[in-house]
């Protein structure tokens, strides 16, 4: 009898141990699951944070675009205008034979509404001459332009009482441009430091903007969230809204490769900037372009 209840105890003792075992296991399981649940709704949820409408002008109208027209605020005059990294990305390349020129016209803190644009193109003094090496006056054989970049104030786009005046003057100015066989392209821009999930509202007012116009949509803005999210250690900004050297180039580049349909990854142009943290920047600009425009 004492066998039988000693058997007995042992029995229950697996029983018991194998139960537990189970529950464990069931507990363990149900924990993976889970958390392989949750990774795959963070990924899904990183995929639709910038989901926009998709761009139906995925290259430039103009063929082999030689000078460009520059209009903006602070978010390109910074770090001695956006129009340097381009150009020397550009023109930095060995079998680009003919270098590729740019004339800016900036307003601080300005929206798209302040800028006159017919101005910019109909003024026979502005770009009229410059001064060569000697300190004598040259003029400037040729003032015409290909393209002409713009951007309008960081939340014009999305502001409740000015998106409709965005999409207005991106309309009034694109016609202007066209009148003067100049290409009006965009220039998304990027959302503030403090404040990354505008990107989402700003990329998508710019995709329809170009959407209803035709217009060819620069993806900077959605490069800075990349580069953000895939290398944090890279500062793009100077503060909360302005860009630091680092962001200047990358939206250059991003311009290089929405304009010429060229990958910058390799470029030489140091802009001041280390070669790892520029080849990162590069290939941030140009996995940008390829997402945007569904090229890969």
């Amino acid at each position: 009898l004492n066998l039988n209840n000693n058997h007995r105890t042992k029995s229950n003792c697996n029983l018991q141990n194998f139960s537990l075992n189970i529950t464990y296991f069931s507990i363990k399981y149900n924990v993976v699951m889970r958390n392989i649940f949750l990774q795959i709704l963070l990924a899904v949820i990183a995929v639709n944070a910038y989901a926009h409408e998709e761009p139906t002008v995925i290259m430039p109208f103009s063929d082999d675009p030689k000078s460009f027209l520059l209009i903006g605020n602070s978010f390109m005059y910074y770090n001695n205008s956006m129009h340097k990294p381009l150009l020397g990305i550009h023109n930095s390349i060995k079998n680009n034979t003919i270098n590729i020129k740019a004339r800016t016209f900036y307003i601080n803190g300005s929206a798209l509404s302040w800028h006159d644009v017919e101005s910019y193109v109909n003024n026979p003094n502005a770009g009229a001459f410059k001064f060569n090496s000697q300190n004598k006056i040259e003029p400037f054989k040729d003032r015409s332009y290909d393209i002409a970049i713009m951007q309008d104030c960081s939340q014009c786009p999305i502001h409740p009482e000015l998106s409709s005046d965005f999409h207005k003057y991106v309309k009034q100015h694109a016609q202007t441009l066209r009148n003067h066989n100049i290409e009006p392209v965009l220039m998304m821009t990027w959302a503030y430091k403090s404040q990354p999930s505008m990107i989402e509202a700003i990329a998508q007012e710019y995709t329809v903007a170009g959407n209803e116009n035709k217009l060819l949509i620069i993806p900077a803005g959605l490069a800075f969230s990349r580069s953000m999210q895939s290398h944090p250690e890279i500062d793009l900004y100077a503060d909360d809204k302005h860009p630091s050297r680092e962001g200047t180039y990358l939206a250059a580049a991003t311009i290089y490769a929405s304009i010429f349909q060229a990958s910058p990854v390799g470029n030489t142009y140091k802009f001041g900037i280390e070669k790892g943290v520029r080849e990162k920047l590069q290939r941030i600009a140009w996995e940008t372009y390829l997402g945007y425009y569904q090229k890969k």
